[in-house]
């Protein structure tokens, strides 16, 4: 005999129908009966998390990726090789290895700012004493080249040509007799 087909009523006890504010017919609010999901964590610029910008900022301030960790991370109860495991997995995240290279870019970008404005300010007191005629003594002079050499304003070079003209076979006679001086 086939089976008849049953109708379940589903009770209205257990979601109660509500109105346009979101309340039941009792009038409390529906959504603080329910559970409110917790907001994902915090984010920052570039969709890194707090905990991963602390991670960058401490491995910019020149800690090792296992001492940022523990900066960054409540890591007490963990051993020192999940520390380093978790570290080295958080510096390969994609977004944490993008900031650390933009933070390290930015971070030349205001050095080679910083020496460009030294340069022009040595450039300028030079041309103030060459061109103008102002009056320095050696020791102001001496600084100001100082300065610009470690700039890389002025480069010493000293360039040697070889003019004498040897055959193979006289450069393998001398390499031979210095190496019979070296050895014997």
């Amino acid at each position: 005999m086939p089976k008849k087909p049953t109708l379940t009523v589903v009770s209205n006890k257990l979601n109660p129908p509500t109105n346009r504010a979101g309340q039941d017919n009792t009038g409390t609010n529906q959504q603080t009966k329910q559970t409110r999901k917790k907001s994902g964590p915090s984010r920052r610029t570039g969709g890194l998390t707090i905990k991963q910008q602390a991670f960058c900022d401490a491995v910019f301030a020149g800690n090792n990726f296992s001492d940022a960790y523990r900066q960054a991370y409540q890591a007490q109860d963990m051993s020192p090789g999940a520390i380093h495991r978790e570290a080295c997995v958080l510096a390969k995240h994609p977004k944490v290895s993008g900031r650390l290279d933009q933070m390290w870019a930015e971070k030349e970008q205001e050095q080679r700012m910083r020496r460009l404005s030294r340069a022009e300010r040595v450039v300028e007191k030079l041309e103030e004493i060459g061109v103008q005629g102002k009056l320095a003594d050696g020791t102001q002079v001496r600084a100001l080249e100082l300065l610009g050499k470690t700039l890389g304003l002025f480069v010493d070079r000293v360039e040697t040509e070889d003019k004498t003209e040897r055959d193979p076979e006289v450069i393998r006679k001398e390499i031979e007799a210095r190496l019979a001086r070296l050895v014997g």
